[in-house]
């Protein structure tokens, strides 16, 4: 191979989609959304360690090629106002680019098909939606400037993506996921929104003109309200997830995460009051951390919570 197209590839994934912080994060996602699938007992069935794992390559993928596409969709406005991005300096051309990423889909549908038939019956749905995102649903100039709708309307990839992950871990059609699952899997939505909303909101100096931020659209205090109502949103699925799936009590379950959420609650009421660069900064990177950190705490606390 040619080591100048894998040091440009590597280039990429270190700047737009960070090995290292990417995997741990889909790492977290993985288990959590797996513990929520299975049943409530230790040991009610063997962990099959080498599907999981192929799993895990196939969501890590997923969210790859979801970065890919977006990559490709954002080219003329990255152009225009963040060309230091690697495909807006030609750090890879949009051939090659285009190239890549149809091997990464390749590869996930022979990951998804040597799964099973639910597996990857999941996936092309999951395909198909990404598909719809990469197009912009096909309304792009009227979504484009609805900042929130946009992010929402992207953002329930998340919870097709659990229900991958329910059908690696089980075996089973998303239809036959039971309703603990299906809250919790729609949950998934919520989270992503709460990074989603998170990452877009800046201090008063680091604002650009013509480029959007929650920030900006609703004030910093509105900003932070509309993601306190997502964070609110995804615990409460959780709880009643929790409830179905425990019915003897889940305090652990409950517990560790909502910790997680409180501190979301009080960065955010640090950017209120501070709504400059630090105060941005500390808002931004505590949200960076509900996103891995709220899965890891949903996992601990159901192991906690097995009998």
């Amino acid at each position: 191979m040619n080591p100048g197209l894998i040091a440009r590839w590597w280039q990429f994934l270190r700047e737009r989609h960070e090995p290292f912080g990417i995997s741990l994060m889909v790492a977290a996602f993985f288990a959590a959304n797996v513990a929520l699938a299975r049943p409530a007992a230790a040991g009610a069935d063997p962990v099959d360690w080498p599907r999981l794992l192929a799993g895990y390559a196939l969501i890590w993928l997923c969210f790859l090629h979801m970065r890919m596409f977006d990559e490709v969709k954002d080219y003329a406005v990255d152009r225009e106002h963040n060309p230091e991005r690697p495909l807006a300096r030609g750090l890879i051309g949009l051939g090659e680019f285009g190239t890549g990423t149809l091997l990464c889909l390749l590869l996930e549908g022979v990951l998804a098909a040597n799964l099973g038939w639910p597996v990857f019956v999941s996936y092309v749905f999951l395909l198909c939606f990404t598909l719809l995102m990469r197009m912009e649903f096909f309304v792009g100039d009227w979504l484009r400037p609805q900042l929130e709708l946009y992010a929402i309307t992207h953002t329930f990839s998340a919870s097709m993506l659990g229900m991958l992950i329910h059908a690696v871990a089980t075996g089973r059609q998303p239809a036959q996921a039971d309703d603990a699952f299906l809250l919790f899997g729609l949950g998934n939505w919520f989270v992503f929104n709460v990074f989603e909303f998170g990452r877009k909101t800046f201090g008063r100096e680091e604002e650009r003109e013509g480029v959007d931020s929650y920030s900006g659209r609703l004030t910093p205090a509105g900003a932070v309200a509309l993601l306190a109502v997502n964070v609110a949103v995804a615990y409460a699925l959780l709880w009643h997830a929790a409830g179905l799936r425990f019915p003897g009590g889940a305090t652990s379950l409950l517990l560790y995460p909502g910790v997680v959420a409180a501190l979301t609650v009080v960065a955010g009421g640090w950017y209120i009051a501070r709504p400059d660069r630090a105060g941005a900064r500390v808002y931004r990177g505590t949200v960076t951390f509900y996103l891995l950190a709220y899965h890891v705490a949903v996992f601990a606390g159901w192991y906690s919570s097995l009998p």
